[in-house]
């Protein structure tokens, strides 16, 4: 449920309460949206609130009696500071991002190669992998994600990217980048050392890269 629809509930749901309770709530409504905690979490929370003070009113319960004295204490432990995150994960997540991106880079390779030579057609073309290619996969892989990430942080509650004036020099920028990256594939490729490799080696690096994925970066 989006967090609209869950703010559009609570007002329904309280609604329904006794003057007392309703108030009870609206406190503890203030408590919580002021604290740190995720917007979503947090409406989640209060509509949970809601539901079961309606449901104990019902009883001939009032909010005292089923959360406390104090609005604020029945979160507290919700409501406080999650801990920092860990230095190292943002620098892990940039380093997944590329290991991924090569490890299926060379499954791709060993398998259009297995194929071509089942075929009995040369495999030529999948068993040369030149370093530049290899920088460029791994580095670019990381821009691409990250781009990606910013574009659906963009996006409104509803999925709907926002709308946004047309922005001509950040679209002159990418132009730019993407001609000195094609010119730069045309000249440096020749200038890297290109490594020969066999389909079964491609496939088993691509394959230990999957496995690498799982072990370092996907333990529990």
């Amino acid at each position: 449920m989006k967090v609209k629809a869950m703010i559009t509930k609570n007002n329904q749901l309280r609604e329904q309460l006794t003057p007392f309770n309703r108030s009870y709530m609206e406190d503890m409504i203030l408590s919580l949206r002021e604290s740190r905690l995720d917007r979503v979490r947090t409406e989640e929370l209060l509509l949970e609130a809601t539901e079961l003070m309606l449901k104990e009113q019902g009883k001939g319960r009032n909010a005292k009696q089923v959360f406390g004295e104090h609005p604020e204490d029945y979160f507290r432990e919700a409501a406080a500071p999650a801990p920092p995150r860990r230095v190292r994960s943002k620098l892990s997540f940039n380093l997944m991002i590329p290991w991924a991106a090569l490890s299926c880079m060379f499954a791709v390779l060993g398998i259009g190669g297995l194929l071509m030579e089942w075929s009995g057609s040369s495999s030529d073309m999948f068993g040369r992998v030149s370093v530049f290619s290899l920088i460029v996969v791994g580095a670019g892989s990381i821009v691409l994600i990250q781009l990606l990430l910013k574009w659906l942080a963009s996006l409104s509650e509803s999925d709907a990217p926002r709308a946004k004036g047309f922005d001509l020099k950040g679209l002159a920028m990418y132009i730019a980048i993407a001609v000195v990256v094609i010119f730069a594939g045309v000249f440096l490729d020749n200038l890297f050392p290109v490594i020969t490799i066999s389909p079964w080696v491609s496939l088993i690096i691509g394959l230990a890269g999957g496995a690498g994925l799982k072990l370092i970066f996907f333990r529990a």
